[in-house]
């Protein structure tokens, strides 16, 4: 069973540090999902909890080392017996679920040798909203109500 225990905006920002440490110069990925609202949350200074504890991070990547230690990082490793969350590498087919333009309103950060894209908050709850289910409108309700949107 996997763990659920990312939160806290910091657990987001602590583990894109720790990976822009350790990959080569060229790295990049786009973080979807929660952990994006997270990342989100983590660069306007608020450590304010996901009302529903999520159980991993959705990035999509065309790096080769990034996709390497996302394997690294899946259901029942040792990462998530560590952070007690795991990695979730997602196609890039993905990337379709949110509207056309996204990109243009799209933040990006730059971690050591990793460079992050993470959609805008409105853009990641697209797909969430479409699927409408309790934890992905209570993501929603807190998006809104810590001023993400």
């Amino acid at each position: 069973m996997p763990k659920k225990e990312l939160r806290h905006p910091s657990q987001v920002e602590d583990w894109l540090k720790d990976w822009g440490a350790r990959l080569p110069a060229g790295s990049s990925l786009i973080l979807i999902g929660s952990g994006g609202l997270l990342w989100h949350a983590a660069q306007s200074g608020k450590e304010v909890v996901l009302p529903e504890n999520s159980m991993d991070v959705d990035p999509v990547t065309a790096s080769d080392a990034v996709a390497e230690l996302c394997y690294e990082a899946l259901i029942g490793s040792e990462f998530e017996l560590q952070h007690g969350w795991h990695v979730n590498l997602m196609p890039s087919t993905v990337l379709g679920e949110l509207p056309p333009d996204w990109t243009a309103r799209s933040s990006q950060k730059t971690y050591g040798n990793l460079e992050v894209t993470v959609p805008h908050p409105a853009d990641l709850l697209a797909p969430k909203l479409r699927r409408n289910e309790p934890r992905d409108r209570k993501h929603a309700a807190w998006a809104g109500e810590i001023g993400l949107l």
